[in-house]
């Protein structure tokens, strides 16, 4: 009997700690289990190089230039005076324009753009945008009426921070000699006035800008 009684609570134990186990088997958190962690990779995309920027831009001022000189300003008679702004002007100077007004500060020549901006994608779109506000004024009326004058002049302003236009005259010795093309252009840079404000990397409080402007009589 006694034998029995043993077998009884032994078979019990036994059968008491193996449900233990699989209790705790069954209960262990195995999505806490460390995890293969994978390699991340890491791809820094670099910016467009700037000599591709500053050619976009370059192509981009050629292409609006084109269409602003396109439309001439309308004609009161059979022939009329087509207005533009070269890009590179057939009147040759022998003398710098800073040696002609030396008395005027630091001087931006928009003759050409890519040498004004010097490099600086920020100055071309700049620069470019202040020749396309001229561009578009000269275009939008007749500014010589019943005149067949022609030929370049070159008009100089003293430009601000704030885009405000002070100071403009002619550059006479760099202009063609008619007096009615002189008045035309002044008229045509007073009229296309403010300007945009300086850009960040623009720090003088003015420049002085040389802007021509080449007329041309079309029958």
């Amino acid at each position: 009997m006694s034998d029995r009684m043993f077998l009884i609570s032994f078979s019990a134990s036994v059968g008491l700690h193996l449900l233990l186990v699989i209790g705790q088997f069954l209960s262990w958190r195995w999505f806490d289990l460390p995890r293969q962690r994978l390699a991340l990779e890491v791809i820094y995309e670099t910016l467009d190089d700037p000599a591709d920027e500053l050619q976009l831009l370059k192509e981009q001022l050629t292409r609006a230039t084109r269409e602003t000189s396109a439309s001439p300003a309308p004609s009161v008679s059979g022939a009329h005076t087509q207005i533009r702004i070269p890009d590179r002007p057939l009147l040759a100077a022998e003398q710098p324009l800073a040696a002609l007004m030396p008395d005027r500060g630091p001087i931006v020549d928009l003759t050409n753009l890519v040498d004004a901006a010097r490099g600086d994608p920020v100055l071309l779109s700049y620069f470019g945008a202040i020749r396309e506000q001229i561009q578009r004024k000269a275009n939008e009326q007749a500014w010589l009426a019943g005149e067949t004058h022609q030929g370049l002049v070159y008009v100089s302003f003293l430009l601000t921070a704030s885009g405000r236009l002070q100071e403009v005259g002619v550059v006479t010795e760099r202009s063609a000699g008619a007096r009615p093309l002189w008045e035309a252009a002044l008229r045509i840079i007073r009229s296309s006035a403010p300007f945009p404000p300086f850009p960040p990397s623009m720090a003088d409080p003015s420049k002085t800008i040389i802007v021509p402007l080449e007329f041309l009589v079309d029958s």
